[in-house]
């Protein structure tokens, strides 16, 4: 198979267009013939040797990739949700051995769910990491409830655009921070008050939120806490020391007092049960994921560059069709 591998940490150009064997399957897992990955800036901070949780990286040779779409062309004895034909999205961590930048790639099947039928395999491949991101963050951590109303800081990222959409179909009415470019696409989304993060006063502009969801961390959690009403939560996706901290002294503070403000972090877990979820709001037409653009599989180091530049909106994906 066709595969993007690197031998070292480094700059984009470490990326290599190779030929790699099959991966091996053991018997609870599926071997998938990859139509589409996707990029995610854990790929680029991975591959250069900075990922906040870098200890769980898989060895050199490493082909990256945490998500992608295909079909599956191999069963494992033990799988029984599961059957070849089937076209899936695909969700893997670095402790389950990543390697989706590639025509091939094998997954637990509790790691997969049906790709629903109303979209292309690029976009199933837009979905599993970020919409589990969005999901995970509001139902597992803030228990975002219908008619709360909700912050989604870095509306336009590939985590932002299913934050706006899967928080409006959990019921919440929701805001949106952006760059002035992206105004339109929040809109769109459905996004109902829209605050340019370039605006040096957007933020004495905002309005008191149940929960605040941030992908970006630029702020931190401070200037925040102030919108968000008692009992609130602030949802951020950087695992950073602050962020672990407060998560902790908050989550005690909350036993003592409802009115307590609790600080959360989303760390995205490969779940197929939740993915599945995200599937039926995609076929009821809640939820629609956004691509940026498209690149062959060969120009993944291209790919990354631009994912660094922090100008797409939406997901940027790697097509195996040019291969």
């Amino acid at each position: 198979m066709k595969a993007i591998i690197q031998t070292q940490y480094g700059k984009s150009d470490v990326l290599q267009y190779t030929t790699q064997p099959t991966p091996e399957m053991n018997s609870q897992q599926v071997l998938v013939q990859v139509e589409a990955a996707s990029i995610n800036p854990r790929d680029w901070l991975i591959r250069s040797g900075k990922y906040q949780m870098q200890f769980a990286v898989p060895k050199f040779p490493l082909i990256l990739g945490s998500d992608a779409c295909g079909k599956i062309i191999k069963v494992g004895s033990g799988v029984k949700n599961f059957k070849i034909g089937q076209e899936v999205m695909v969700m893997k961590n670095p402790r389950d051995g990543l390697g989706c930048y590639a025509q091939q790639v094998v997954v637990n099947e509790k790691s997969i769910a049906l790709k629903p039928s109303n979209i292309t395999f690029e976009q199933g491949a837009a979905v599993p990491l970020c919409a589990l991101t969005a999901w995970q963050g509001f139902k597992k951590k803030a228990n975002l409830s219908s008619g709360q109303k909700v912050l989604v800081v870095g509306g336009s990222g590939g985590v932002g655009t299913f934050a706006i959409q899967i928080a409006k179909a959990l019921g919440a009415e929701v805001d949106a921070v952006c760059g002035p470019t992206s105004i339109a696409l929040m809109k769109e989304l459905g996004a109902q008050d829209i605050f340019n993060y370039k605006q040096d006063n957007f933020m004495s502009e905002l309005s008191f939120y149940d929960v605040v969801f941030d992908t970006i961390g630029r702020h931190g959690f401070t200037p925040y806490m102030k919108v968000l009403n008692k009992g609130g939560t602030y949802v951020s996706t950087i695992p950073s020391p602050q962020n672990l901290i407060a998560s902790i002294k908050t989550s005690i503070q909350s036993i003592f007092s409802q009115a307590t403000k609790k600080i959360k972090m989303v760390l995205v877990q490969s779940n197929g049960r939740d993915l599945q979820e995200i599937a039926r709001l995609i076929e009821n037409g809640q939820t629609t994921p956004v691509i940026d653009s498209v690149y062959p599989l060969q120009d993944a180091s291209k790919a990354h560059d631009y994912s660094r530049s922090f100008r797409a909106k939406g997901k940027i994906i790697l097509s195996m069709k040019h291969d």
